[in-house]
C-alpha cells in the first residue's frame, strides 16, 4: 500500500474514535449542565492557594481559565492585578475587591452556566450576562454529522475545550495541489455555549506528512439565538431547558446547504494552496506575521513560529521555499505542540487566516 494511503486509513480510524469520544463528553456535559440566574448579593468568594472559587448556595465552585477571565472582566478587575494580590498573600483583599465590584457591576444579575465534573465538583464554564443568547447545540451537531457523512466526509477530530465544542470531518481523498504536497480537506463545525464563540462551519486542510492542521474561512457565520431572561423573585433562579430548541432546529436546517457547498469551496482552497506555494513571503511579510502573533498570542509563540519557519529546507515537516504556504504550515506545526486546547484551536485558525490573506 502507498504510505500516504496507509496514513489516510490511520487518520480515518483515529478520527472515528476521537469524534465518538468528544460527542460522548458533550452529551454528558449537556446532561449535567445547569443554568442559574444569580443576583450578585447571593455570591461570595473563597480565595486560597488554588485561586478564586465562587460560593453559591453554600457550595464552592471551580472556575475554568475562561470563566475566571469572564468574572474578572465583568467586575472590571485586571487579571494581572488579581494575580498580584494573590502572589502577595492578600487573599482577603482580593476577595473583598471581587465581592464589592461584582455587586456594583452586575446589577442586572449573572447567568452562571455550570456542569458537574466526574469527581462531583461543580465547575463554572460560563460567567455571563443575563442577555446571553443561548442555544441547544445537539440538533446542530446531528445535522452537521448527518449531512457530512451523506456527502462522503468521515470523522477526523472532536474537541471539548473550556468554552468550545468542535467536530471536524475530512474528505477521504488525498489531494496534490503542488508536485510535493499532499493534503486532506474537510469541514469543521465549532460552537460554544459559554461566550466568545459563535457558530462557525470552517474549511480545514491537513498536510498529511506532518499532520499540520489549518482551520478557518467560515462558511456559516451565525450569532447565537435565544431569549433574554429576566430576574424573578428570589436571589437565584434555575433556568429551564424548554426554550432554545426551535431556534437551534432553524439553524440545523440551514447546515445541510453549507455542507453541500463544501466540495466547491474545497476546490477553491486547493487552488489557493497552489498560488500561495508559488508566492514568496519577503522579510517584511514575515515580520508582520510575527508581530501579529505576539499581539494575539504570546511572545513565546511568535518565537516558536519564527524558529520553525527557519528550519532547514530539506526538513519534511514544512513545505520547501519561503512562502505563505510554508508560514501557514509553521503556525500549524507549532499548534500541534500546544497543550491548551483553546490556544491550539486559535493557532489553527491563524494558520488558515495567514493562508487566505
Amino acid at each position: 500500500m502507498d504510505p500516504r494511503e496507509d496514513k489516510l486509513q490511520k487518520i480515518i480510524e483515529d478520527g472515528r474514535l476521537s469524534v465518538t469520544k468528544a460527542l460522548q463528553e458533550i452529551h454528558d456535559e449537556f446532561a449535567s449542565r445547569t443554568d442559574l440566574m444569580v443576583k450578585p448579593e447571593a455570591v461570595d468568594f473563597i480565595v486560597d492557594g488554588t485561586g478564586v472559587q465562587p460560593l453559591i448556595q453554600n457550595a464552592a465552585h471551580r472556575l475554568t481559565n475562561h470563566s475566571a477571565g469572564q468574572m474578572f472582566e465583568r467586575a472590571g478587575i485586571p487579571r494581572a492585578f488579581a494575580q498580584k494580590l494573590a502572589n502577595l498573600g492578600e487573599g482577603d483583599l482580593l476577595r473583598l475587591n471581587i465581592k464589592r465590584l461584582t455587586e456594583r457591576m452586575e446589577g442586572d444579575g449573572i447567568l452562571i452556566r455550570r456542569v458537574n465534573s466526574q469527581n462531583g465538583e461543580k465547575l463554572i464554564k460560563g460567567w455571563l450576562s443575563p442577555s446571553y443568547r443561548r442555544m441547544d447545540a445537539s440538533p446542530i451537531f446531528e445535522a452537521f454529522l448527518d449531512r457530512s457523512l451523506k456527502a462522503g466526509f468521515v470523522p477526523y477530530r472532536g474537541l471539548n475545550t473550556d468554552y468550545r465544542y468542535q467536530i471536524s470531518m475530512v474528505f477521504p481523498q488525498i489531494f496534490n495541489p503542488t508536485p510535493s504536497e499532499y493534503v486532506l480537506f474537510g469541514l469543521s463545525l465549532t460552537t460554544g455555549d459559554y461566550g466568545n464563540q459563535s457558530l462557525e462551519i470552517d474549511l480545514m486542510l491537513l498536510r498529511i506528512l506532518c499532520m499540520n492542521l489549518a482551520v478557518g474561512y467560515d462558511l456559516f457565520r451565525k450569532v447565537h439565538l435565544g431569549s433574554r431572561f429576566q430576574m424573578e423573585e428570589g436571589d437565584i433562579v434555575q433556568i429551564s431547558d424548554k426554550t432554545m430548541r426551535l431556534d437551534a432546529e432553524t439553524i440545523a436546517s440551514a447546515i445541510g446547504d453549507v455542507v453541500d457547498s463544501g466540495q466547491e469551496h474545497i476546490r477553491l482552497l486547493e487552488e489557493k494552496i497552489r498560488l500561495t506555494a508559488e508566492r514568496e513571503l519577503g522579510e517584511a511579510g514575515r515580520k508582520k506575521v510575527y508581530e501579529s502573533l505576539k499581539k494575539r498570542f504570546r511572545k513565546e509563540i511568535a518565537e516558536q513560529v519564527k524558529t520553525t519557519y527557519e528550519l532547514p529546507q530539506e526538513v519534511e515537516l514544512l513545505p520547501a521555499g519561503q512562502s505563505l504556504w510554508r508560514m501557514s504550515s509553521a503556525i500549524s506545526l507549532v499548534a500541534n505542540g500546544v497543550e491548551r486546547l483553546d490556544e491550539k484551536v486559535d493557532l489553527e485558525k491563524e494558520a488558515m487566516a495567514v493562508l487566505m490573506n
